[in-house]
């Protein structure tokens, strides 16, 4: 080898060493940067909820976080999915409640999460994915064999929790911001929180703009499924977070102070101009429910089924208390208002 070239050669491994040395230097600087923002976080204190053992009532509660949790089981597929938008696949240790289709976008990355259960699932196999913390739909929050164990049941066990402020009672479309505001600032990602919520804002804007101006409220009920003569009416009463979103899209939930369950009697009476149709795992074919509600001679009068008004919605855009259902709305509303 030349001089000139032995030279070269020398110089260029000083200089990579050297870009290396640098490199590790920069990379050990933004790790412990990262570590003390994260640190300068907490503890945090969130407005939060407990509930009843049975999961219907609600209560606010202070929670103080000390540190930021890095093992999350979601109680439901639509938490998880929210979880996965906000970047936190690799914090993932659990999911339960598959009761409809996901979310295209994360699909992949939901992939990769442990299944908890494709049920509702219960207190053990939550305690045994060994979670720093249990987030999801507040109902599930439950001291039941379907629930994950109440909010002090699981802190007594070292697991905290944060209860989503759109699955408590009156709660609005509003209250997503208030989640994605205070998952971003629980798990320090704060700047993709915000971005996110200003991207749903935005969908929600562009989808009220795109409602008639004209157009009158018009009343709907939930169905779950039909078969023969037999209706599975659903009131939805305690659902405020669905039934606010919907009222943005000129739709009104004409059970929504209606407790128990709802008679055809009850159905025929109210007689709503549109029938929401749910989709989901382990239930009827909608396609069947929808032939025998139009065969259903009792129900002929109802003007849903006369003016043909019924619409199949998934169980996981509505009822998961998250950004989903502004995919349903979307398709909701190309078909209510295409036909209308």
């Amino acid at each position: 080898m030349s001089k000139l070239k032995k030279m070269t050669c020398l110089g260029l491994m000083a200089m990579a060493t050297v870009m290396l040395g640098a490199c590790g230097q920069t990379d050990s600087t933004n790790n412990e940067a990262s570590t003390n923002k994260d640190s300068a976080a907490f503890p945090l204190t969130l407005e939060n909820y407990t509930g009843s053992s049975d999961g219907a009532e609600f209560s606010a509660k202070d929670i103080t976080y000390k540190s930021r949790p890095t093992s999350i089981v979601a109680n439901n597929q639509g938490t998880a999915e929210l979880l996965l938008q906000l970047g936190l696949g690799e914090d993932m240790v659990g999911v339960a409640a598959l009761y409809g289709e996901g979310d295209k976008t994360v699909a992949e990355e939901f992939s990769k999460i442990p299944v908890l259960s494709k049920e509702y699932v219960g207190k053990e196999l939550v305690v045994g994915a060994d979670p720093d913390i249990v987030i999801g739909r507040g109902q599930l929050f439950a001291s039941a064999e379907w629930g994950t164990g109440t909010v002090e049941e699981l802190n007594e066990l070292g697991i905290q929790t944060y209860i989503q402020a759109t699955s408590t009672s009156e709660a609005t479309f509003d209250d997503l911001y208030t989640d994605i505001k205070n998952l971003g600032q629980l798990f320090t990602v704060e700047e993709k929180a915000q971005k996110f919520s200003d991207d749903i804002q935005k969908r929600m804007d562009k989808l009220v703009e795109s409602i008639p101006a004209d157009q009158e409220t018009m009343d709907y009920a939930y169905i779950f499924d039909a078969e023969g003569t037999n209706v599975n009416s659903y009131s939805g009463s305690t659902d405020t977070y669905l039934n606010d979103a919907l009222s943005h899209m000129k739709l009104n939930n004409i059970f929504s102070d209606t407790t128990g369950e709802i008679s055809v009697e009850a159905l025929l009476e109210a007689n709503p101009d549109v029938l929401l149709l749910v989709n989901y795992t382990g239930g009827r074919d909608p396609k069947e429910s929808l032939a025998d509600l139009k065969a259903n001679e009792a129900l002929s009068s109802l003007t849903a089924i006369k003016e043909d008004r019924i619409y199949t919605v998934d169980y996981n855009q509505f009822w998961s208390y998250g950004y989903q259902i502004l995919s349903g709305m979307e398709e909701l509303s190309t078909q209510v208002y295409a036909t209308n």
